[in-house]
């Protein structure tokens, strides 16, 4: 797979959750579930995002570490509990958060099981249907319903729900993925990615195919930049650079040419203006917001976690906490294999 093509897959493997190719096939103007559409996409139509809170993260990291079998590419995570909240937090609550995974988000925030979540990241794909597939490597396919499938060891590693986003499914090179059909209207391989006539999609040609990313899945635009760069954009005021300001709690930001307002009180977090000095001693960032540490005792964030019986203790944001991995029905912690994580 070429430089372009593997970039590309990777943006789309994160929208494996929505449902669009790419974030074509893995986006869809509708929730995870198919049915009503996803809060964050409504937030994100308004240019907002609303951090989730530590508790939230927490369930979706014991989750994604804990769980075994996921159909959800495992370097899009961190095998390790401490480190899995750190990253998500900091995704989460950052501009680029509008273009956070969707499979990721809706399905780790909203499942309360291994079982749940891997229903959900599966998209109505079969669990069995990679049986025989992948031994040598990874391979992909096209499912009987045209997702395509990508395959691990026997295991289900992605699903991409082509029909979702009003593709179809191909396989080329064996690679498994979602085309609107031949690249056409001045689309060439090689080019950058441009949008749509209609603003609601990212277009790219790969090898002669025209594979998109369906913007509106996430709630917002395709917009481009005046270097001729294409990407989803929410619809707020046009900005530059990496520089954010704060309005009240609120931290406002900039991601591909547009501001994104990333609301840190509802996440018990403040906002920091940038550039400037670095946050207080009393502060440590988190995203685009910060963690106030008050008056209880901090802690060294590069300290690794440790078992403490069932929990995980551990240090986020200057401040120590701890996790039970009985509350999602894991039966231990597991400090194996250089990570901290719960276990069955």
């Amino acid at each position: 797979m070429g430089t372009v093509g593997a970039a590309w897959l990777g943006a789309g493997i994160a929208l494996v959750c929505a449902g669009s190719a790419e974030k074509s096939a893995e986006a869809w103007p509708t929730g995870v579930d198919g049915a009503a559409p996803s809060p964050f996409a409504a937030q994100a139509r308004r240019g907002e995002v609303a951090v989730p809170a530590i508790e939230e993260v927490e369930h979706m990291c014991a989750l994604l570490t804990g769980c075994d079998q996921l159909p959800i590419p495992p370097s899009l995570f961190p095998a390790d509990f401490q480190d899995c909240v750190k990253k998500m937090a900091n995704e989460m609550s950052s501009p680029a958060a509008v273009n956070f995974s969707l499979t990721i988000r809706e399905c780790g925030l909203r499942a309360d099981s291994c079982a749940s979540l891997r229903a959900c990241a599966l998209h109505g794909a079969s669990a069995e249907a990679c049986k025989g597939r992948g031994r040598q490597g990874v391979v992909g396919f096209c499912d009987v319903d045209g997702r395509a499938m990508t395959c691990w060891h026997d295991d289900v590693l992605a699903v991409r729900d082509c029909t979702r986003g009003g593709e179809q499914c191909i396989v080329v090179d064996g690679e498994a993925t979602c085309t609107l059909g031949p690249c056409s209207g001045g689309v060439k391989d090689g080019e950058k990615a441009r949008c749509s006539a209609s603003s609601t999609h990212l277009l790219h040609c790969e090898k002669g195919k025209l594979a998109s990313l369906d913007c509106t899945a996430f709630g917002l635009k395709c917009s481009s930049t005046g270097d001729g760069t294409a990407g989803c954009a929410t619809s707020g005021p046009a900005c530059t650079g990496a520089a954010q300001r704060c309005d009240g709690n609120v931290a406002i930001g900039c991601f591909n040419g547009h501001e994104v307002r990333i609301d840190c009180d509802v996440a018990g977090l403040a906002c920091l203006p940038s550039p400037g000095p670095r946050p207080p001693p009393r502060a440590m960032s988190v995203g685009a917001c910060s963690a106030p540490l008050g008056s209880t005792a901090a802690c060294d964030p590069s300290v690794k976690a440790r078992c403490d019986g069932a929990a995980i203790r551990y240090c986020h944001a200057g401040r120590p906490r701890s996790y039970s991995c009985k509350e999602l029905g894991f039966r231990t912690c597991d400090a194996r294999k250089n990570s901290v994580r719960c276990a069955p």
